[in-house]
């Protein structure tokens, strides 16, 4: 009776609520006309990551394309499309009216005002505030320890002035209606302004510069803001998650080029010195595959698993790529290989043009520039065009599927260059192809949604065999895993090296992969609301593919008022366990309190 009654309650408590979808609204911030890739640095791409990598469904209107009207923020029977609208349109010269916000509002949809776009009257007056001016200070930060926002974050208000340097840029505001719960010295900081029947406002003075989003008590401040709007949020944590990397599996530069001169792993270097080290700490690692040799010999593209090779410089090493390819077999069984992408050949796709061409090109001469970056061409000083590129994916895509019956999700173009230009950019390309993820300095989601780089949030660091990296080196956030790459070369040239860098590295970390990584970004979570409030989580067959056969784990964190309104039967925050499988999960309701797979 009581979960019925529950129900009833929720159902009809929420009949006119706004749905679970977050809108994130910028001004001239998006660079790329086509509105798809969110690349260049800034507030709005941290914002943009940080909602993708947390796993919140999201829209974004641009205003400087886009009307914000009853056209394009109402369904066809007038309810709001969105639950918490995100705010960070910087007040525009043209003073378009934002009474629609207000009109919003008032239907129940939330909203979390960014920095300086208080600066707006409309906005300033939706949050019970009045902008009075900019200023500068340094100056210790206090968090009111009773509200949902702060409570849980006192203690921590020191972190506010990490790399701040001598001053941080504020905003002087005077509260109205609005509720001060953080603030710098006497300035207000985060304020909140509830009012029966209507959506929840609340404003974070924090310098929208990427330096400070950079800042984790920022991002937690972000999140607990909206859960708080909205009533609750479903995300993904990656608390202490790394995802490992080997490049260059296949590459034929190995064997000719002097300054990366070193043997390719066989199948006993790779299980002794890959493998085991592993299996021993229960870690996983992407290998980055390039399924295309360059030959200089038959000035072909040939595959490399069938390639014995007596090595250019000595005359006498053997390169056993079928050894190799034993190797990455045995890994790829044992589930502690993931297949990836490192592009076809690691080389340009024009071999043949001035300064060329290269297949008898002198190492010590010519042969040695930059023939070996696939996706930029460094060398000629252009760009490789997107026909090109797309035919090298292609490439790699089908010969992964052929030579190891996995389909990769991660590309790492090899050399690390990308092209740029809109016709050209490699992650928009690789988007197209069906990539889950690009990496380069950064990680890259694609979709067919948007291109978005992940840059600060799933950050990358570097290994090398005859250097030291422990888990005290590696900056952790709970938003994204942290990618540690290294090449084949290093298990090469020291078959102990990984083994070492693992016992380094320390207990209590979480190893990811890409295809992993990749699946959490590309979830689906939506609510319901019959017979009572229950989030499902739909997960494809492409993208998502990692969780047919592996669990998943998502975080269910529930506002105060949420949970009075559930009879507080429910902890504010719970971690979920999906067991494996495709399709839809029920991954919560408010009667059961966990999970059933449906």
């Amino acid at each position: 009776m009581r979960s019925l009654l529950l129900g009833i309650v929720f159902a009809c408590c929420a009949a006119a609520a706004p749905p679970y979808r977050f809108l994130l609204v910028v001004g001239n911030q998006w660079e790329d006309d086509g509105s798809f890739l969110i690349e260049r640095s800034g507030e709005f791409q941290v914002t943009a990551a940080l909602l993708k990598t947390w796993g919140l469904p999201f829209d974004i209107l641009r205003r400087d394309q886009q009307t914000m009207d009853r056209y394009h923020l109402l369904q066809r029977d007038g309810s709001p499309r969105y639950g918490t609208i995100i705010w960070d349109a910087p007040a525009d010269s043209k003073g378009r009216d934002l009474s629609l916000l207000a009109e919003l509002n008032q239907q129940g949809v939330s909203v979390v005002v960014l920095g300086d776009t208080i600066k707006n009257p409309d906005a300033a007056r939706l949050a019970g505030l009045q902008y009075v001016s900019d200023y500068k200070a340094y100056e210790q930060a206090s968090f009111d320890a009773s509200h949902f926002i702060t409570r849980s974050l006192v203690g921590r208000e020191k972190e506010l002035l990490a790399n701040v340097g001598y001053s941080f840029d504020g905003l002087k505001v005077v509260p109205q209606e609005a509720t001060v719960v953080a603030r710098r010295g006497t300035a207000p900081f985060l304020t909140v302004f509830e009012r029966p029947g209507r959506g929840r406002v609340a404003w974070l003075g924090v310098d929208r510069s990427v330096a400070r989003m950079q800042n984790q008590l920022v991002r937690d401040l972000l999140k607990r803001m909206l859960v708080w709007a909205q009533g609750y949020a479903v995300y993904a944590e990656y608390d202490r998650s790394l995802i490992l990397f080997m490049d260059d599996w296949g590459t034929s530069d190995k064997t000719y080029l002097p300054y990366w001169h070193y043997k390719t792993p066989t199948e006993e270097e790779i299980r002794h010195g890959a493998i085991e080290p592993l299996q021993k700490h229960h870690a996983v690692m992407d290998m980055n595959v390039d399924t295309g040799y360059v030959d200089r010999k038959t000035r072909r593209i040939v595959s490399p698993w069938q390639q014995r090779v007596v090595d250019e410089i000595d005359g006498k090493t053997i390169h056993d790529f079928a050894s190799t390819k034993r190797g990455l077999d045995a890994g790829l069984a044992a589930g502690v290989f993931f297949i990836q992408s490192h592009g076809w050949t690691h080389m340009l796709p024009d071999l043949e043009s001035p300064p060329g061409p290269f297949w008898d090109a002198p190492m010590d001469g010519v042969g040695s520039l930059d023939w070996y970056n696939e996706f930029g061409d460094a060398l000629r000083k252009q760009e490789v065009p997107a026909a090109t590129q797309r035919f090298h994916m292609a490439r790699s895509i089908a010969y992964i599927r052929e030579d190891f019956g996995v389909t990769p999700q991660v590309i790492r173009p090899g050399g690390g260059l990308y092209s740029k230009s809109p016709p050209n950019n490699t992650a928009m390309n690789a988007a197209r192809m069906g990539f889950g993820l690009a990496t380069w300095n950064w990680a890259v989601y694609l979709g067919t949604d948007l291109a978005i780089s992940l840059e600060s949030v799933s950050r990358r660091g570097s290994w090398e065999y005859n250097r030291r990296v422990t888990g005290a080196d590696i900056p952790w956030t709970v938003d994204a895993p942290y990618w540690l790459g290294f090449h084949d070369r290093d298990l090469s040239l020291d078959h102990a090296g990984i083994a070492r860098l693992l016992d380094d590295l320390g207990e209590g970390i979480r190893y990811m992969n890409g295809s992993e990584y990749s699946a959490y970004l590309h979830a689906q979570v939506s609510r319901a609301d019959k017979p009572a409030l229950q989030f499902t989580v739909t997960y494809d067959d492409h993208y998502c593919e990692y969780f047919a056969s592996h669990p998943s784990r998502w975080t269910v964190h529930l506002s105060d008022e949420t949970r009075k309104l559930l009879g507080r039967a429910q902890p504010e925050k719970q971690a979920i366990e999906i067991p494996k499988g495709l399709g839809t999960h029920v991954l919560w309701n408010a009667e059961a309190g966990s999970q059933t797979s449906r």
